[in-house]
């Protein structure tokens, strides 16, 4: 038995059902099961299919409500509101479950057999009452319209497995607390008998839209706007002209002479349908085709299809339906789906009406098309003046009642639609994966998909000069996060600076601003210069430049929206399918290349074996700490540059946060370590500085009496280590404090010194030329000297006029004294030289 309640889809409170059963009040429900099965002709305001009470106060203990979004159970004076992962349908049969499990405090929800959602509940206390209706709420607009079967209520929670079996008209079991065969008492209220079987035939019968007369391109509009398609096959159109012969006289042009969704237009003889080429044999009839490039689409006759020009026939429209389609009224500002859904019926060929879920109505009224509230009977606004006469697809509306706060009189663009919530809605009414809106290609037949691509939505109280704040009670600073991607880097030590090329990132939540339509892809998410010029951006400054550097916002910035919490609804003002993001979860960020050189203070103490720290000093200057601070843990570093550069070798690059302690604006440090690479230094400074000591150290091996060469040959080194102490001095910065470089060749240049020196000491020592008399010829004149030596002392020897003082034992010992001690002050220096330099 299936009752029906309000067919006239009009609200009363005298439409009720009471259970003939007796229930006993005192009987205590700790777990409970309610099921129904219901098919829906409108919704008031919500619809009550059940309700268990106590007749002494009238309280709902048990009680099933039902909208089309969500259901609620109500238990013990418990409401649950539950959302439906599908929504319901009108003129559908559905099966929904409530259970509660006293033990597990778990609140079930079952929709056509399947789980809906668990909740974790403690409903406290019991259930129990005296009384059970079917059909009233407590409010007449709670009252339901529909038919309402199979409505039982049992003291346990049924599984999942018994649900199924129930939802599939596997099984029809009786309720142990309600039962549905007790019998109920009906009130305006009419009941007939329906097969258990056909209450789960869920298909739709197969009917046609007809359309008597109209061009080929209202044909194209008319079945896509519908939902469905132009008839494409022989089998549809065979069907179609046998409903035809029975519906229509042979003076009708349905009858026999109805468009065929083929056509030619692209390439004359390639017949295609929506786009692609038709593959099989096409059923044409005799001596058709026959209209060259004059006649490029296709209808059906009795015999077959023909080619006819598109343009200068009228022929029917047929629009197959095989299934119910649900339409959405887009840009209204209702918040409830039952004022957004409508159902599409033809009563009489070439009339359409759409009946809302809730009090509106589409229809023609006086030969215009009128949005109306069937309930107050007023109407709310009618079409202007459109191409094909129609309301399916985005169309201006006169207003004769206010919409969205617009008041009467003025135009409104609204949108009736036949597309799923996953698909978008050209003008034309139809339908495209939403994902391809406003991604950078056309694809919708109109291109209307690539229109109004505004990502961002500014309130009305927005100002760009005001930074956002950060959510929550407490007031904190909004964090920006920063991104810095080293591309190039190159230090120059004469000059002391760092030329740096890097892409910048400032990342930060606006909770001001709402966006629509992001993409996974965030290259889709790119913000016209347009919108970015009325955004509010982050300034930083680049502290340690010479001259005043910031961030820049022009025609090489890039500026996005990271999509990274899901929609949070539909922009109900829209005429479009248009999913609205929250500024607080999804991030804007703005992207630039830059090239900077910073100032380095270098320490070139240790040249050339020095590690050194260059910094980039960043600075936001667009508000104090209090308001906007660098991230400190999100914000990053990164560098794709060589690490191997000219002078140094770079490091990991380390990103620091308050250096410099309380300052009043927020700063962060990029730390660039570098070491020195010796490599130069060792091969064009201390081997060839080395090979000139060891040529002046050899020099001291020469025969004492070859003064000349001796002292000829350390001069040379010398002044060669003092040409490249110049060279090596020139291309550092000069310094007040001695370079390690400096140290080294000084030390060389005082070893060749130290070895003159002892050239000099030694041949002073071994020869001493006595009245050495040099004439104007060149020659010398030895003179006569006396020599008074005692006895017991070592006679001295004459040679060449000279006079040798000493023993060949004193010869030895200077010479050997030299030699050991440039090698000992040589390696002296070295142990401390490198000791040093390694100890730092």
């Amino acid at each position: 038995m299936v009752l029906q309640f309000q067919k006239d889809r009009v609200a009363s409170s005298d439409t009720v059902a009471w259970y003939k059963g007796q229930l006993d009040p005192d009987r205590k429900l700790l777990s409970v099961t309610l099921c129904a099965r219901f098919f829906l002709f409108t919704i008031h305001g919500w619809a009550t299919f059940f309700v268990l009470s106590n007749a002494q106060g009238e309280v709902s203990i048990l009680e099933g409500d039902v909208w089309v979004e969500r259901v609620r159970p109500v238990l013990a004076r418990n409401w649950n509101f539950q959302i439906l992962k599908d929504k319901l349908w009108l003129y559908r049969w559905h099966h929904l479950c409530f259970t509660y499990d006293h033990q597990r405090h778990l609140i079930s929800t079952y929709v056509d057999g399947r789980l809906n959602n668990h909740q974790e509940y403690d409903v406290g206390r019991h259930m129990s009452g005296d009384r059970a209706k079917l059909g009233q709420g407590a409010e007449i607009q709670r009252s339901l319209s529909g038919d309402l079967t199979q409505v039982n209520v049992w003291d346990t929670a049924l599984s999942q497995e018994e649900i199924q079996a129930i939802a599939q008209c596997r099984s029809d079991p009786q309720g142990n607390y309600v039962s549905w065969e007790v019998g109920w008492t009906l009130t305006n209220v009419t009941s007939r008998d329906v097969p258990l079987a056909d209450l789960c035939r869920q298909k739709v019968d197969l009917t046609y839209f007809w359309f008597p007369s109209a061009p080929y391109d209202t044909a194209q509009y008319l079945c896509r706007a519908l939902g469905t398609h132009l008839t494409s096959t022989k089998a549809e159109l065979l069907a179609i002209l046998n409903v035809s012969s029975v519906t229509f006289t042979r003076e009708d042009s349905c009858y026999t002479d109805i468009w065929v969704a083929m056509n030619d237009i692209d390439e004359e003889g390639v017949w295609k349908i929506n786009g692609l080429p038709v593959t099989g044999e096409i059923s044409w009839a005799p001596q058709e085709p026959n209209g060259l490039h004059y006649e490029n689409c296709a209808s059906g006759v009795l015999t077959g299809m023909a080619d006819v020009d598109c343009h200068a026939n009228l022929k029917c429209v047929v629009c197959p339906m095989n299934d119910q389609t649900r339409f959405s009224f887009l840009g209204t500002c209702e918040t409830e789906l039952r004022n957004v859904y409508f159902t599409a019926f033809q009563h009489s060929p070439s009339e359409v009406v759409f009946v809302g879920y809730g009090a509106y109505h589409i229809k023609r009224q006086e030969g215009i098309w009128t949005w109306v509230n069937v309930v107050n009977n007023r109407t709310i606004a009618q079409l202007g003046e459109s191409v094909p006469d129609f309301p399916m697809g985005r169309r201006w509306w006169h207003l004769q009642e206010p919409v969205c706060g617009q008041k009467p009189g003025g135009r409104r663009l609204l949108l009736l639609s036949p597309c799923g919530t996953d698909q978008f809605t050209c003008d034309d009414a139809t339908c495209i994966p939403l994902d391809n809106r406003c991604d950078l290609k056309y694809d919708c037949r109109d291109n209307t998909d690539e229109l109004e691509c505004h990502t961002v939505a500014f309130p009305r109280d927005y100002q760009d000069h005001l930074p956002p704040r950060a959510s929550g009670i407490d007031q904190k600073s909004l964090p920006i996060i920063v991104t810095i991607n080293i591309e190039s880097l190159s230090v120059q030590t004469m000059e002391m600076t760092m030329e740096v090329s890097y892409r910048l990132e400032l990342t930060w939540l606006d909770n001001r601003l709402q966006y629509q339509n992001l993409k996974v892809e965030n290259t889709l998410n790119i913000l016209p210069a347009s919108t970015v010029d009325r955004l509010w951006t982050p300034q930083v400054d680049f502290i340690n430049t010479i001259g005043n550097h910031h961030t820049l916002m022009d025609v090489d910035t890039i500026m996005l929206v990271t999509r990274l919490a899901d929609s949070i609804g539909r922009n109900i003002t829209a005429p479009a399918e248009v999913e609205v993001f929250s500024g607080e979860t999804n991030t804007m960020t703005t992207r630039r290349k830059y090239g900077t050189v910073f100032m380095c203070d270098l320490d070139l103490a240790l040249y050339p074996f020095d590690a050194q720290e260059c910094f980039m000093h960043l600075m936001i200057t667009s508000a104090t700490k209090s308001f906007l601070e660098f991230d400190t843990i999100i914000s990053s570093v990164n560098n794709t540059a060589s690490n191997l550069l000219l002078e140094y070798n770079v490091g990991e690059l380390v990103l620091e946060h308050g250096r410099s302690g309380s300052g009043m604006f927020s700063e962060v440090w990029v730390r660039v370590p570098l070491t020195r690479r010796y490599g130069y230094a060792i091969l064009n400074i201390y081997i060839p500085t080395l090979v000139l000591l060891v040529v002046s150290y050899v020099t001291l091996f020469i025969r004492p009496d070859v003064f000349d060469v001796r002292m000829m040959a350390a001069l040379t080194v010398q002044l060669v280590i003092a040409t490249l102490f110049s060279q090596v001095s020139g291309s550092l910065p000069k310094t007040s404090y001695y370079k390690m470089v400096d140290v080294w060749l000084i030390f060389c240049i005082s070893a060749t010194f130290l070895t003159i020196i002892f050239h000099v000491i030694v041949d002073n020592i071994l020869f001493w030329r006595e009245g050495v008399i040099q004439p104007l010829n060149g020659s010398s004149v030895a003179q006569s000297n006396t020599w008074v030596e005692p006895e017991n002392k070592e006679k001295s020897t004459i040679v060449g006029g000279n006079r040798w003082r000493g023993s060949e034992w004193l010869q030895q010992r200077v010479v050997v004294a030299t030699k050991v001690m440039v090698a000992a002050v040589f390696i002296l220096f070295n142990i401390c030289y490198w000791a040093y330099i390694l100890a730092q």
